[in-house]
């Protein structure tokens, strides 16, 4: 993208009419930027403007539009010419890396500060969706180092993506949504346009099927009845538990059977199956540790469950 800006030249002397140049002011690449409509570390808008940054942070400047559709315009012609660029790509990136390890998307969002006594409350972020793992970048990855060293790298399939009602939004950034995880509380984020939005979440739960089905399934220490045993989420099985010392199984559940479940935000849970007859309910009563890791796997294994058995489920998203 280029920004110019146009002056007169006049020739007085042998009366010619003016006429207009154009001179570059900035250049900026469109590969891994993004455009925002938000003064820059807040939640409010400039009427009529945007602004276009590069990935090396590369600013056009403010960009002032004569009204909304010439706005709306602008923004939509370079967002897909971005769109377009970034999926390229990830298209050459994923022709090296094994399926298990591919690109699902990447793309900006911006995360709201938790704690801060400055005047901005918002910092943009750069996402990815690759393999198993959703990574938080500073910047953009550009060579393998750059994956190896993102500052926060979570499983898919322990976090929980949830976009947020309008009644459950802090300002008055549009478009946000949650990455719940058991180790930070979560990431309160938000997108620039509900597409992107949206986007963002239909790759999420295709990377979270993709990926649960690779692992297939996972177990988590935990005691019942005073007794150590393994809990075992299953894709194709469903719930299992065994006897550490015995290592006999001692209930089996399918996913379709949880009826539903509670906890007491620290170590016990609370699951109610339905039996086999459909008629009565089963209650089995657990302690784990690493309850909210467990808890968001459980999510993620019942979303991927429901994928598997409903083709629709995904073209949904």
């Amino acid at each position: 993208m280029i920004v110019s800006k146009s002056f007169s030249l006049r020739d007085d002397l042998i009366g010619l009419k003016p006429h207009h140049h154009w001179s570059t002011v900035v250049s900026i690449p469109l590969l891994y930027a993004y455009v925002t409509k938000y003064i820059t570390g807040t939640d409010k808008m400039r009427p009529n403007c945007y602004e276009v940054i590069a990935m090396d942070g590369t600013l056009s400047g403010t960009l002032q539009c004569e009204d909304g559709k010439s706005l709306a315009e602008w923004i939509r012609c370079i967002t897909n010419n971005i769109a377009v660029l970034n999926n390229q790509a990830v298209l050459v990136s994923n022709k090296v890396l094994v399926p298990n390890e591919h690109i699902h998307t990447m793309c900006w969002s911006c995360e709201h500060l938790q704690s801060t006594r400055q005047w901005q409350h918002w910092r943009p972020k750069f996402v990815a969706l690759k393999g198993q793992e959703f990574y938080v970048f500073d910047a953009p990855p550009v060579q393998t180092r750059d994956w190896v060293r993102c500052e926060r790298i979570y499983k898919i399939y322990e976090t929980m993506f949830r976009i947020l009602k309008h009644k459950e939004l802090i300002d008055d950034r549009q478009y946000c949504f949650v990455v719940q995880t058991a180790q930070h509380g979560g990431l309160y984020m938000s997108m620039e346009t509900r597409e992107q939005l949206l986007h963002l979440e239909k790759a999420w739960h295709r990377a979270n099927y993709l990926a649960v089905r690779h692992i297939g399934s996972k177990t988590f220490g935990c005691s019942w009845r005073d007794r150590i045993c393994g809990l075992t989420l299953d894709l194709q099985a469903g719930f299992s538990l065994y006897d550490s010392e015995t290592k006999i199984f001692m209930w089996n559940y399918k996913f379709s059977q949880l009826k539903g479940s509670s906890d007491d935000g620290k170590t016990k849970l609370r699951l109610n199956f339905f039996a086999e007859d459909k008629q009565n309910v089963e209650t089995r009563e657990l302690e784990c540790t690493a309850l909210q890791t467990l808890l968001l796997s459980i999510h993620a294994f019942l979303s991927a469950k429901l994928a598997s058995v409903d083709p629709q489920f995904l073209k949904n998203f």
